[in-house]
């Protein structure tokens, strides 16, 4: 490995690795290597997390589908107050075990500093409730919404529907890709004057994350962002995938957002947390405004994976901007 392409090395904070696209993506792809890494590193052990708290909240915790055939606002509260309580548990159990408690110090952090406080740039002065603050109230209020409409279209045969569990299972895995996809450029164009001012500028003032920073948003990026379930109004899905993909999309932001690239659970044990390519957008905002999953960003030029080599590639196309 050449100096180049060694880590940044920055004063402060945790650098991983420079990171590679998936292997299906490299050149030559390798289509083994790429099952194996799907299911070996991408499906195990978050997604697969993410996929068995969305069942458990469906059977257990979501009304009978027949309510929703006649919509009404107290079903939607209580998709809402499901939401809150799964997001204060998930998210908020995060928040504790990193932040609060400080079970790991700086070990494996980005940043060496802690959460803001006393800064008028965010609701209430203070980082972490103004991150609260939207994540509950707008970002739980409009995944209840959408999800609500997703059940009342089902639960009126409007919409197509699978019939059987074997492809349910398969559309739930599909999910990921198609998110890929359609976070991609939502993304993207939240980053386009007025948007990026009007709306996604205030999910940028979180600089450095936190578990409660992954969907604190502003309302209107939320009604863009927690979208993913109406791709099923034109294919086939299921109640189970809308309750997936709202699930998905409210706490699995939480560990990419951490701040932390490794969980340390004891002495000798530790797994995978945050997201260092998205770490590395709210660092230098130009870059990875996609998933690793699915490389659209080194296909459109914005990909960043961590080397002094891409550093260099990322200033010189600013420089190329700024000149006259």
């Amino acid at each position: 490995m050449t100096a180049m392409k060694s880590r940044m090395q920055r004063v402060k904070g945790y650098d991983p690795e420079p990171m590679n696209v998936p292997p299906l993506f490299q050149s030559p792809p390798k289509p083994v290597a790429m099952v194996r890494w799907f299911a070996t590193k991408y499906l195990w052990p978050q997604s697969l997390t993410w996929i068995g708290i969305a069942a458990w909240m469906y059977h257990l915790f979501t009304p009978r589908l027949g309510r929703f055939a006649a919509l009404s606002i107290d079903d939607i509260g209580l998709l809402w107050l499901r939401n809150t309580v799964l997001m204060l548990v998930v998210i908020g159990g995060q928040h504790w075990w990193l932040h609060i408690r400080r079970s790991q110090g700086t070990e494996f952090k980005y940043e060496s500093r802690w959460l803001a406080k006393n800064r008028k740039s965010f609701l209430f002065n203070d980082q972490t409730r103004d991150n609260i603050f939207f994540t509950l109230v707008s970002g739980g209020g409009i995944a209840a919404l959408y999800e609500a409409i997703m059940f009342r279209l089902y639960a009126t045969e409007s919409i197509p529907q699978l019939g059987s569990l074997w492809a349910i299972a398969l559309m739930t895995l599909l999910v990921f890709w198609i998110e890929g996809f359609h976070f991609y450029w939502n993304h993207r164009l939240l980053h386009v004057d007025p948007l990026y001012r009007w709306a996604h500028a205030l999910h940028h003032r979180n600089v450095n994350t936190g578990p409660w920073s992954g969907i604190s948003m502003h309302p209107l990026e939320h009604l863009l962002y927690l979208s993913l379930p109406f791709v099923f109004l034109v294919i086939p899905g299921s109640p189970f995938i809308a309750t997936f993909c709202l699930v998905y999309l409210m706490i699995s932001p939480s560990p990419s957002h951490s701040g932390f690239d490794r969980f340390r659970l004891g002495a000798n044990i530790d797994f995978h947390g945050g997201d260092y390519f998205h770490n590395l957008h709210h660092r230098y905002f130009e870059v990875n405004y996609g998933m690793l999953l699915l490389p659209l960003d080194k296909w459109f030029g914005t990909f960043h994976d961590g080397s002094g080599e891409a550093h260099e590639q990322m200033k010189n196309r600013r420089t190329r901007r700024e000149d006259p």
